[in-house]
């Protein structure tokens, strides 16, 4: 009976050794294959577990940023102490007006843009002070309304008309007055001839120019073609009254400029009923450039590098009558 139960024992034992060496066993397979496993993971490309469409990369190294030894660095750069709590004021600029750009912020040049361009800017004149002086620049004709045209060109008196007004501005402008176009582009200022003309009359009755000057080509068409050169137009004589007077002194002054700065020698001015010379509340005068009914007049009135002569020869005239040179 004795030796029945000490056999049972040594089985019992015999058992729990061999389940706990079996299970050991597995622990130490389990270990092992999760090490390996894990192995892989950490360079699958060691592993060849890449996919079979990634090309393996070599990575590329950065840059190495070598320093220049202390011998190299000039020894009288100095770079100073900067305190990160104390951040160096930056210095104060005040900003110096240029000639378009001012203290008003209304530029004194400008020969682009749209007519609601012309009528915004025109607004913007209404705000500025008596001691600036405002010029008035009636560009003749645009749009539906060429005007004259050259015999053998074909060229327009508008856009005549436009190119030289725009040089006269910039002439102006750079003379330190502020210059107001009635038109800075090749339409006309209103859909009809009596609504542009009823537009322009009540620009040139504000009273806020100092000067008023219509820029205009003249023609006598197929049937005289010999009448050439510049002519200079005011309302009335001087002898009209004392307004008068400045429109006929503005306009001599403007001529003689113009005499004096090319081969023009016409020696008077002239009168006449005319809108552009009648209406506006300044000092008045109307350029007539030149014929284009001449073929010379033609010529030249097409030629920039004249029309920068001529522009500027205006520019002086004006000039010359602000300041009573004259």
């Amino acid at each position: 009976m004795r030796n029945n139960q000490a056999a049972k024992r040594q089985e019992t034992t015999r058992r729990i050794l061999v389940i706990a060496i079996f299970a050991l066993l597995l622990a130490i397979i389990f270990i092992s294959i999760k090490m390996i496993a894990s192995k892989s993971c950490s360079n699958p490309g060691q592993s060849g577990m890449l996919p079979t469409n990634t090309p393996a990369v070599s990575p590329t190294p950065a840059p190495t940023e070598t320093a220049a030894p202390e011998t190299d660095r000039p020894s009288e750069t100095v770079l100073p102490t900067v305190n990160p709590e104390t951040p160096t004021p930056a210095p104060v600029v005040t900003p110096v007006p240029t000639p378009e750009q001012n203290q008003y912020g209304i530029p004194r040049l400008m020969v682009e843009g749209s007519m609601n361009d012309v009528l915004a800017r025109l607004e913007q004149f209404k705000t500025l002070p008596a001691s600036e002086t405002l010029i008035l620049l009636d560009v003749g004709h645009g749009g539906f309304d060429p005007g004259t045209a050259g015999l053998d060109t074909g060229v327009t008196e508008a856009d005549i008309n436009l190119q030289i007004s725009r040089r006269l501005a910039e002439d102006l402008a750079a003379k330190g007055y502020f210059v107001f176009m009635t038109r800075m582009g090749e339409y006309a200022c209103a859909d009809t001839k009596k609504n542009d003309m009823n537009l322009r009359t009540r620009i040139m009755r504000l009273d806020i120019f100092d000067v008023s000057v219509s820029i205009h080509q003249n023609s006598l068409g197929k049937d005289d073609r010999s009448a050439h050169g510049v002519r200079l137009y005011h309302y009335k004589p001087a002898s009209a009254g004392a307004k008068y007077a400045k429109d006929e002194k503005l306009a001599k002054s403007i001529l003689e400029a113009i005499c004096a700065a090319t081969d023009e020698n016409r020696s008077h001015t002239d009168t006449g009923n005319l809108m552009v010379c009648r209406e506006p509340h300044a000092p008045a005068a109307l350029v007539e450039c030149g014929f284009l009914s001449n073929s010379e007049d033609e010529k030249k009135l097409s030629n920039p590098a004249y029309q920068e002569v001529f522009a500027q020869a205006v520019a002086n005239g004006i000039e010359n009558f602000l300041n009573g040179a004259n």
